[in-house]
């Protein structure tokens, strides 16, 4: 493929470590890549020749022609500056802007926009918690009420949006059951899965798990911190069911909060340190309570604990994980059950160690970016 300037186009800020593996993967390849979307100091300025700063608002993003045409007038100056040859759309917002425009782009859906309308609906729907926010509630009915109307609307946008955008531009997307419901959208040709496996260079220097002689369980993620605003992440109970019952220790990466004799909080680590972190344990766990939207669920966290030769435990609604690990993953039903599973893996700590050691062997030459990375090139090609 000849050399190519590519901007990555974006409502969001960097970090984006799915925007900057795509670029990584373009600069190995002689290309030139640089960045459109909300800046934010600390910007990755190694990997991209030129970051520009775009200025999107909730309103553009639902688009109301007035902070549309805003945002399209700012991407009108910064595509005269950078020229580029490809536009490397990131999400709904900035593919649906890009069409507009008489310029070669590709589609990378990160959330499947159907999907993601519907779980925010239901995040606005979420019954008030507690006397006061109920006081509350009531004399804000009217803006609940506006509120409704407002997501039922985005559904329906963003769903058209949607299918616009994968029926016209090459389109690529984290998983195979993502890929599914984007074919039948209309683009049955040009859909390409580029999972988001970590890069070998974040991985390359873990070594092979050493056995433990106690069990000890982590999970990755300050997602799980409000499950009122992120319901299919819920994970309310489970560090209880540390408390109360003999399966070990549990770590959380991510959060801040008191230590106990069985539950460690690690707050926020740089993925290196993160890593680091996962290779102290023997089993990585995704305990979302079951929700409808996991069929398209396809949660990084699991890929990174099998790099770091943990077990990988999961929901069993999380399909998706199952299907790309096959058995180096165990699924259950409720917590009942994960601590059924936890109490037996206990008391059979060699038995884990061979499941961590077929987990990181599976990851090791599975699980990298690099093997798909190509597919962001065959859509490029494309366009």
């Amino acid at each position: 493929m000849a050399h190519l300037k590519i901007l990555h186009l974006s409502h969001d800020s960097l970090p984006d470590w799915r925007v900057e593996k795509a670029a990584i993967s373009a600069l190995k390849n002689s290309h030139e890549v640089a960045f459109a979307g909300k800046y934010q100091n600390g910007s990755d300025k190694k990997t991209f020749s030129k970051i520009y700063n775009v200025v999107w608002t909730a309103k553009a993003r639902f688009g109301i022609p007035f902070y549309w045409h805003s945002v399209k007038k700012q991407l009108e100056s910064i595509i005269r500056q950078a020229r580029p040859d490809i536009v490397h759309a990131h999400n709904i917002f900035s593919a649906k802007m890009i069409s507009e425009f008489d310029i070669p782009f590709v589609y990378d859906d990160h959330e499947y926009w159907p999907l993601q309308a519907r779980l925010l609906k239901e995040i606005a729907n979420q019954p008030t918690l507690g006397k006061q926010e109920t006081i509350h509630s009531v004399f804000d009915l009217p803006k609940r009420i506006r509120r409704k109307f407002i997501n039922s609307y985005a559904i329906h946008l963003w769903t058209n949006w949607e299918k616009e955008v994968v029926s016209s531009a090459p389109t690529i997307t984290v998983s195979d059951k993502l890929a599914e419901g984007i074919r039948v959208t209309g683009n049955s040709n040009k859909v390409f899965i580029v999972p988001n496996f970590p890069m070998t260079f974040e991985t390359e220097n873990l070594k092979q798990p050493h056995i433990q002689s106690m069990l000890s369980s982590v999970y990755a993620g300050s997602d799980g911190l409000n499950k009122q605003k992120i319901p299919n992440r819920n994970i309310d109970g489970i560090t209880e069911i540390f408390v109360n019952k003999n399966i070990g220790r549990f770590t959380i990466i991510g959060w801040e909060g008191s230590p106990s004799d069985k539950i460690t909080y690690s707050g926020l680590l740089s993925r290196q340190s993160m890593f680091l972190e996962m290779l102290k344990h023997s089993i990585g766990l995704i305990p979302f309570k079951k929700h409808w939207s996991h069929v398209f669920v396809n949660p990084n966290k699991a890929y990174e604990y099998a790099h770091a030769g943990l077990f990988v435990m999961c929901t069993a609604s999380l399909k998706s994980i199952k299907e790309t690990l096959k058995d180096n993953c165990m699924m259950f039903e409720d917590y009942d059950e994960l601590a059924s599973q936890l109490e037996y893996l206990r008391d059979h700590m060699e038995e884990l160690y061979a499941k961590r050691i077929k987990t990181f062997e599976f990851a090791r030459s599975n699980l990298v970016w690099e093997k798909y990375e190509n597919n962001i090139f065959r859509a490029y090609q494309l366009c």
